[in-house]
């Protein structure tokens, strides 16, 4: 298993990328939009998985960070990472590191779960406060000037 030290590490070797190049989407024969590099999206996604560190963060030479965060949570959503893992069951070093890309996609599928249960929970409770309290009577710029040293006009305008 890697511990912290060694996934910094975590590099994709050609006999990696030989195994796992079969299993990729995005590729030069399959219909629709095709990845421009699946190799290098890789080592993108392992470089900030070994990390732990922001999808901004990579090297330029990864190419644009936005591209390799949108594909990898697509995936994610998708469950490829996963679908990979159990194919490459087999494969001891290339199996740690595909899971440690599925620990990583877990952890932000559990923030977004959480995400949306806090916003349903906040809606919740601004429209029971909204439904408890009630309205409040608008004040014009007139009655606030009398509010304020008049103490007539607040006994009769109650």
């Amino acid at each position: 298993m890697y511990d912290m030290h060694n996934l910094r590490d975590m590099d994709l070797r050609d006999e990696h990328w030989q195994k796992l190049r079969p299993l990729l989407l995005g590729g030069d024969n399959d219909p629709g939009a095709s990845g421009r590099d699946n190799r290098l999206f890789l080592r993108a996604v392992l470089w900030v998985v070994s990390r732990r560190t922001k999808w901004s963060a990579p090297p330029p030479a990864f190419g644009r960070w936005q591209t390799s965060y949108v594909r990898f949570m697509r995936w994610n959503q998708a469950d490829v990472w996963r679908q990979m893992a159990q194919q490459m069951s087999e494969e001891g070093e290339l199996l740690e590191m595909l899971n440690a890309i599925v620990a990583f996609g877990d952890g932000y599928t559990q923030r977004a779960a959480q995400r949306r249960v806090n916003k349903y929970n906040k809606t919740a409770y601004n429209a029971m406060l909204s439904a408890a309290v009630p309205p409040r009577r608008g004040v014009s710029g007139e009655e606030k000037a009398n509010t304020d040293g008049n103490w007539i006009w607040q006994l009769t305008h109650k």
